[in-house]
């Protein structure tokens, strides 16, 4: 089996907006949430999915999925205090849901309404083969890493080795199972484990990346809500004109 996890309990503060969370704005008339579920409804590969959201908003989001259909989304649950609590909470899910070791598990932003079907077929591809999957976008500006407020020749990465992380990540099962056991022995940690991916790699995980080349854009922002909107019509004009 595969399943989906998919997070969508945040509430959107820095989106300055006072009314619904970032996941359910509308744009062309659909709510962002619903344009990320539809690309897993419409993956072949995953068999079920699972939402996480924010408590107040559960019978919300269960409206959205029947009157869009989503068949695959049979369970939405209530989410954590942060990422990485709903990130464990849908993984009992799984587990309460007969999960096994060995099926795959595809972890994702529910406000990454662009990801690629190729990028999801990817993850579960090197998930299953190694264990991980993250997905990276490769940087097109020079980075530096410094913990001051100057920089030295060694503080510069090269671009081609500099990749920022996006989502799905993808794992199996067992695997992220063992990796959540181990760190929460491990509690002390210098380095803020902020998700699944840290998680697996500080319990000793070889993390395998999946690099796109596409628009995963994550809505955090007012800006980022135009960008999309901005992408959802060109992909609207491509398909009218047949580009």
């Amino acid at each position: 089996m595969n399943y989906a996890i998919i997070l969508a309990a945040g509430v959107g503060q820095r989106m300055r907006n006072s009314g619904l969370p970032k996941q359910f704005l509308k744009l062309m008339g659909k709510p962002i949430i619903v344009y990320t579920l539809e690309k897993f409804e419409e993956c072949r590969e995953i068999d079920r999915v699972i939402v996480v959201c924010h408590g107040s908003y559960v019978e919300h989001m269960n409206s959205l999925i029947a009157l869009y259909r989503i068949s695959k989304a049979d369970r939405v649950i209530v989410g954590g205090s942060d990422r990485q609590n709903s990130l464990q909470k849908g993984l009992g899910t799984v587990v309460e849901e007969g999960g096994k070791e060995d099926d795959i598990v595809v972890i994702h932003d529910g406000v990454r309404p662009l990801v690629d079907p190729s990028i999801l077929h990817e993850n579960i591809r090197i998930a299953r083969q190694h264990g991980c999957a993250v997905t990276v976008h490769p940087v097109t500006e020079t980075v530096v890493i410094t913990d001051a407020e100057d920089a030295g020749m060694d503080d510069f990465k090269k671009r081609e080795d500099t990749y920022s992380m996006t989502s799905p990540q993808t794992f199996r099962l067992g695997s992220i199972l063992d990796a959540y056991r181990k760190t929460e022995i491990a509690k002390n940690q210098a380095l803020p484990l902020l998700d699944a991916a840290m998680v697996y790699a500080r319990a000793g995980g070889e993390v395998h990346l999946v690099k796109e080349q596409g628009v995963n854009l994550k809505i955090t922002t007012p800006e980022d809500y135009y960008f999309l909107k901005a992408m959802l019509e060109l992909e609207e004009n491509k398909f009218v004109f047949g580009l």
